[in-house]
């Protein structure tokens, strides 16, 4: 009896000890296990972001002269300063032409005694009394005469440096008093009523901009919100260090205000483009698209109750934050705020971002 007692004993032990281990392991695995973090997403719906995408550009003219003498000589005159409004046609320099003046008197004497040999001559002609080898001769020393009057003519008149179309002067690169050759420059001229707003578009939305698209351009720097611009030219090379293309805008001048040079913000409106292919393209906050260690972006989206990292496509910026153009899906959850909170794996409880009205 007394042995049976105690091996029931020794059992009985056994059982509590092993019952003790499973209680502790069990209390240990619930201790182990994290609470779900409660963060913040965003729906990912199939529309493509409809809202402008805007640009800075600077104001450049359509139209830019660099004006010389087609003659040399010594400046005598620049009735022009720069920013100066012109006409076309207007006076803007002179060099001393006293030298084709004079050169200019000596041809129109040597062509009033070819005239006259040649109207001597004719009559002898006309009445079979001159040889032909003459008469080509005189008809030839005419001809010579009447374009050596017209180069010096020419030379007198390109002595003064006249304004070939309406605009402002911009730069002066000669001063009174200088020599200057022939092909020279010395008045830059810009035509102020054609302008234009050169911006720089990335590679990722060139193809959705076409000739003859409206956007809107505003400089705050003059207090003007809102000029109606067109897209007049995009160029169909890329910048070899940004990979960006160049779109140049046309612009009306604002009254003379706007001039080249100038900083505008450029908007043009994507979506109002009739063959563009709607997107899952979403514009999220700035902070929930992330920068790996591999330089690749990403953000973390909710998938059965977790966390997960997913690369993504985002270098356009936009107002409000970043546009997302590839690696997302309809229906996805991204999350908008708690992600610095969760990792691969991480149990979350997700509660849908808020919309404004």
């Amino acid at each position: 009896m007394n042995r049976f007692s105690s091996s029931f004993c020794k059992a009985q032990a056994v059982v509590l000890a092993v019952a003790a281990i499973f209680t502790g392991c069990v209390q240990s695995e619930k201790a182990d296990v994290a609470p779900p973090v409660k963060v913040t997403v965003q729906s990912v719906s199939l529309s493509r972001y409809d809202n402008p995408v805007s640009f800075s550009g600077t104001v450049e003219t359509a139209e830019t002269s660099t004006l010389s003498f087609s003659v040399p000589g010594t400046i005598t005159g620049i009735y022009v300063e720069e920013g100066q409004h012109v006409t076309k046609g207007q006076v803007l320099a002179r060099v001393k032409s006293d030298n084709y003046v004079n050169a200019g008197n000596i041809a129109d004497a040597e062509l009033a005694e070819a005239r006259d040999a040649y109207a001597r001559l004719k009559k002898l002609h006309d009445a079979n009394a001159l040889p032909d080898i003459k008469w080509v001769e005189v008809q030839n020393k005419l001809k010579q005469a009447e374009n050596a009057a017209e180069m010096s003519k020419r030379a007198v008149a390109d002595a003064t440096l006249c304004s070939p179309v309406s605009g402002v002067v911009s730069r002066k690169f000669a001063n009174v008093g200088q020599t200057v050759i022939a092909a020279a420059p010395v008045i830059e001229l810009v035509a102020v009523g054609d302008l234009r707003i050169n911006v720089s578009v990335p590679e990722g939305r060139i193809g959705e901009i076409s000739e003859g698209q409206k956007a809107m351009v505003s400089f705050k720097s003059l207090g003007i919100d809102s000029v109606v611009g067109q897209v007049a030219r995009k160029s169909v090379v890329a910048d070899p260090l940004t990979r960006a293309y160049a779109v140049k805008i046309a612009i009306p001048a604002g009254g003379g205000r706007i001039l080249p040079g100038m900083v505008g913000d450029v908007s043009i409106d994507l979506s109002a483009k009739s063959d563009t292919v709607a997107t899952a393209d979403v514009l999220l906050p700035s902070q929930s698209v992330l920068l790996g260690s591999d330089n690749r972006t990403f953000v973390w989206v909710v998938e059965h109750g977790k966390a997960v990292r997913r690369i993504v496509k985002a270098d356009e910026l936009a107002s409000g934050g970043i546009l997302v153009t590839d690696g997302l899906s309809a229906g996805d959850s991204v999350i908008v705020a708690g992600m610095q909170k969760v990792g691969t794996g991480t149990p979350v409880v997700a509660e849908l971002q808020r919309t404004e009205n």
